[in-house]
């Protein structure tokens, strides 16, 4: 029987046209091909009950003045009254056919975005909205629907931009402070709301986020969910504070691709990469990605090797079942790169070179290695409950060996030594070893009862990750960086490199979630986890030891209201719990606790203008500071207070089909709490600015230039920001301009790129050494006007 004449339970509310077929093709499992001018402007009829695709589809286009026609079993077209006439047995189907939806089963509740067609190089969708995501949630549900802030970059937004770096692609949301690109990947220093964030990918927990992390060749899209998030994403250590950036990889699709590509640009940079999607037959398909990357660096003796390889394949019965499993192999190889002290940076009566190197020519690369394999079996058991298992295997390690700067307060280092220009300098090398076993399952069931329509999620996760290594230093010399620095003594390691210390995170949980549609408008969210972490940690140098065992209930609560077609309210209200490990406690270690209050409007005006705003409020409670009653203990206390306040918009517009604007604008206000730890009250959070902002513009040429030809243009501003909690140094605001000029057709694709346009110097701050509870951070100076030209081939 083909899809036409199967009868499937489709539930679309009244929307705009071009959303709700979107939906439609999800739902009916069929492929619908469209031009998106066509239903521009247009909005659907309501859709709920049990029919069969054909008659959706004519109740869906009722009164727009447009037809439908399935060509064969599985594809349907939309006509124009003309297109449509009778005796025409060969319809000419409208121009820019949009492809939606696609035969790879999606049962109820799982992420209908995995399988977008956007994955095929064929595909004309060039709009950087997107509509649905069950990364907030774990079922598929609207954005506009989630009470939660939660901003999405598409690929075609990271294609306009020619994004290099996932950090460049974060600059497009609010309230986020992307990690420098020059940081070792042995830490995640994202920051969102002005607090730590966590990168997941498709769903799961990277911790310390090793390897190739920088990479864009695999990424489909990007999802930014802010506030703790704990529901679903407890893994590592726990919830993260500010928010998860949800990478979600490329999947393969039916129809055969294959791509290869190469950049080029300043500072030696090279960059191959391929892109190869092949279907193995109609139940098994394939596709693989790759990118290598050598460059040098605006800074001294740096030159960064990277790779990473990503198979994934896909085995379904294109009707109740579908198995994914994926892999991520990486590597990231650089002279380890500390950042600049404050003084004789930003502050002090001498200059150091921004371009200075610190440490030996000679001294050897660090490294950070990742190798993770996961899998999704999901599963459709009637037409109202489906299954989502989940399960990953990951293995990381990295070498950080570096010849670091040290003065009395130790390794922060943002003054000298010995006044007015001398720091002391110690080899030191630290070392991490991880292996992490993750598994989720949830139930996903999907209800009716009058004016209720309801979506119950019931599920549990645990995780192990096990996190072994050494750190060790020797104090050797000393440098005046007020003169060119000479680094006599090379680097050697420090200790014995023995492992020393030992740490086991558990984290497991059970959690139900509750949404309901009321009415048509009225959108709830209650969600209830009963979360455990257990934490166990040893030194053997110190001969510290400590464990934190904790169970605790995390609920979540949020509602939706419509206020028209195109304009919603929201509140919601989320609670989270993160452990600190590699954190010498002075008694019993307790985790760290948040609580996030926002509320906002979202709106999404005939398909063209879209976004939302937000206010929200978050309390960080029990954060590790020293004891300042015993500073020579190295002991810490579970004491810290912080507060996170602000307001926070992003925006989508696009005019016509050949334009294409984006805006974002944050005001964070995130401050100590109380004194503790020899940190003021009311202290600024470091490295985050007040005030941030992002505009963005894309347009596509008209004739008589050659068809395919697009410019873009971007402006990121920042204010100033502290680069250590003590608030002693801060440094400027700044601007960067960038701009994009590409030729595309069907089967290539050139473009250049020049990032910060005007060549502006400034420095933004370096989180080494994790910038200091009391004293001491780092800075890294700005780049200059970089260019990067870029080409692919299709076929």
């Amino acid at each position: 029987m083909s899809a036409s004449e199967l009868t499937k339970t489709f539930d679309i509310a009244p929307q705009s046209l071009n959303d709700a077929l979107v939906s439609f093709a999800q739902q009916a499992n069929i492929e619908l091909l469209f031009s998106a001018d066509s239903v521009r402007g247009l909005n659907s009829q309501n859709l709920q009950g049990r029919m069969t695709a054909e008659q959706g589809l004519k109740i869906l286009l009722k009164d727009s003045g447009l037809n439908c026609r399935f060509i064969n079993n599985h594809t349907a077209a939309l006509l124009t009254p003309s297109s449509a006439a009778p005796g025409s047995d060969n319809p000419s189907l409208m121009d820019s056919l949009e492809v939606t939806g696609n035969r790879i089963h999606q049962p109820s509740g799982t992420d209908s975005n995995q399988y977008n067609p956007s994955l095929s190089a064929d595909t004309e969708n060039t709009d950087y909205r997107v509509t649905h995501t069950s990364s907030a949630t774990r079922t598929d549900t609207p954005v506009k629907s989630i009470p939660q802030s939660i901003q999405i970059i598409n690929r075609q937004l990271i294609d306009d931009q020619q994004t290099i770096m996932l950090s460049d692609a974060l600059q497009n949301v609010s309230g986020v402070v992307a990690r420098s690109v020059l940081f070792s990947p042995v830490i995640e220093g994202t920051l969102i709301r002005g607090f730590r964030a966590e990168q997941l990918t498709d769903g799961f927990t990277q911790y310390y986020n090793p390897g190739d992390r920088e990479s864009t060749v695999n990424i489909e899209r990007v999802e930014v969910l802010k506030g703790a998030n704990a529901i679903f994403y407890s893994g590592g250590s726990g919830s993260a504070v500010g928010g998860v950036i949800n990478v979600v990889s490329k999947l393969p699709h039916a129809k055969a691709a294959h791509e290869i590509g190469f950049t080029a640009g300043s500072y030696d940079f090279y960059q191959p990469r391929i892109d190869i999607n092949h279907p193995i037959n109609k139940n098994a398909l394939f596709r693989v990605t790759a990118e290598y990357t050598t460059a040098a660096s605006h800074i001294d003796v740096i030159n960064t090797q990277r790779y990473n390889i990503n198979p994934a394949l896909v085995l379904t019965n294109n009707d109740t079942t579908t198995l994914t499993l994926q892999g991520k192999f990486s590597h990231w190889a650089q002279p380890e790169y500390q950042g600049l002290p404050a003084t004789g940076t930003i502050a002090g009566n001498f200059k150091i070179d921004p371009r200075t190197y610190i440490g030996p020519t000679n001294i050897p690369d660090s490294e950070s290695d990742s190798t993770a394999v996961w899998a999704k079996l999901e599963h459709q058991i009637n037409q109202h409950w489906a299954l989502d298992i989940r399960t990953r295997y990951a293995a990381s390690q990295f070498n950080e060996l570096v010849q670091t700067l040290y003065n009395i307060d130790s390794f922060t280092a943002d003054t000298p030594l010995l006044p007015p220009s001398t720091w002391g300098l110690a080899n030191a090398e630290l070392f991490q070893q991880q292996r992490e076993l993750s598994f989720s399952a949830n139930a996903i069931g999907k209800f009716e009862s009058g004016q209720f329509k309801n979506t119950l999620l019931i599920g549990g996760d645990h995780s192990v990750l096990n996190d072994d290594g050494f750190v060790e230093w020797a104090l050797i010399d000393s440098v005046d960086l007020a003169q060119p620095p000479q680094f006599s003594t090379g680097y050697h390691h420090p200790g014995a490199r023995d492992k020393n210390q030992f740490m086991t995170n558990t984290l497991y949980g059970a959690y139900l979630q509750w949404q309901s549609t009321i009415g048509g408008r009225l959108h709830t969210l209650t969600a209830l986890r009963l979360g455990g972490l257990d934490i166990d940690f040893e030194d053997k140098v110190s001969r510290h030891a400590s464990k934190t065992q904790i169970l605790k209930f995390l609920p979540r609560a949020g509602v939706v209201y419509d206020l028209t077609d195109s304009v919603s309210a929201f509140a919601g209200y989320s609670e989270g719990m993160r452990g600190q490990p590699f954190v010498k406690f002075g008694d019993t270690p307790t985790p760290e606790l948040s609580r996030q209050l926002e509320a906002g409007l979202k709106f999404d005006v005939s398909s063209q203008f879209s976004g939302q705003v937000a206010v929200y409020q978050i309390d960080r409670e029990q954060v590790a500071v020293p004891n300042s009653t015993n500073p020579n203990s190295a002991l810490f206390i579970s004491a810290g207070r912080q507060r996170s306040q602000g307001i926070e918009t992003d925006l989508l517009w696009q005019p016509f089909e050949s334009l294409k604007l984006l805006g974002s604008y944050a005001h964070t206000n995130a401050r100590f709490q109380g004194s503790a730890g020899g940190i003021a009250d009311q202290n600024r959070v470091a490295w985050v600015p007040e005030d941030a902002g992002r505009l963005w513009a894309n347009y596509h040429l008209p004739n008589p230039i050659p068809k395919g030809v697009s410019v873009g243009f971007g402006v990121t501003l920042n204010s100033g920001s502290y680069i250590a909690h003590d608030n002693a140094f801060k440094v400027g605001g700044y601007h960067s301009f960038d701009a994009t000029i590409a030729y595309e057709k069907s089967i290539f694709r050139l473009a250049l790129t020049a990032k910060n346009l005007s060549d502006n110097e400034y420095f933004q701050p370096f989180q080494y050494f994790g910038g200091g509870y009391i004293g001491g951070g780092r800075v890294v100076p700005a780049s200059g006007a970089t260019l990067y030209v870029s080409g692919s081939l299709r076929f």
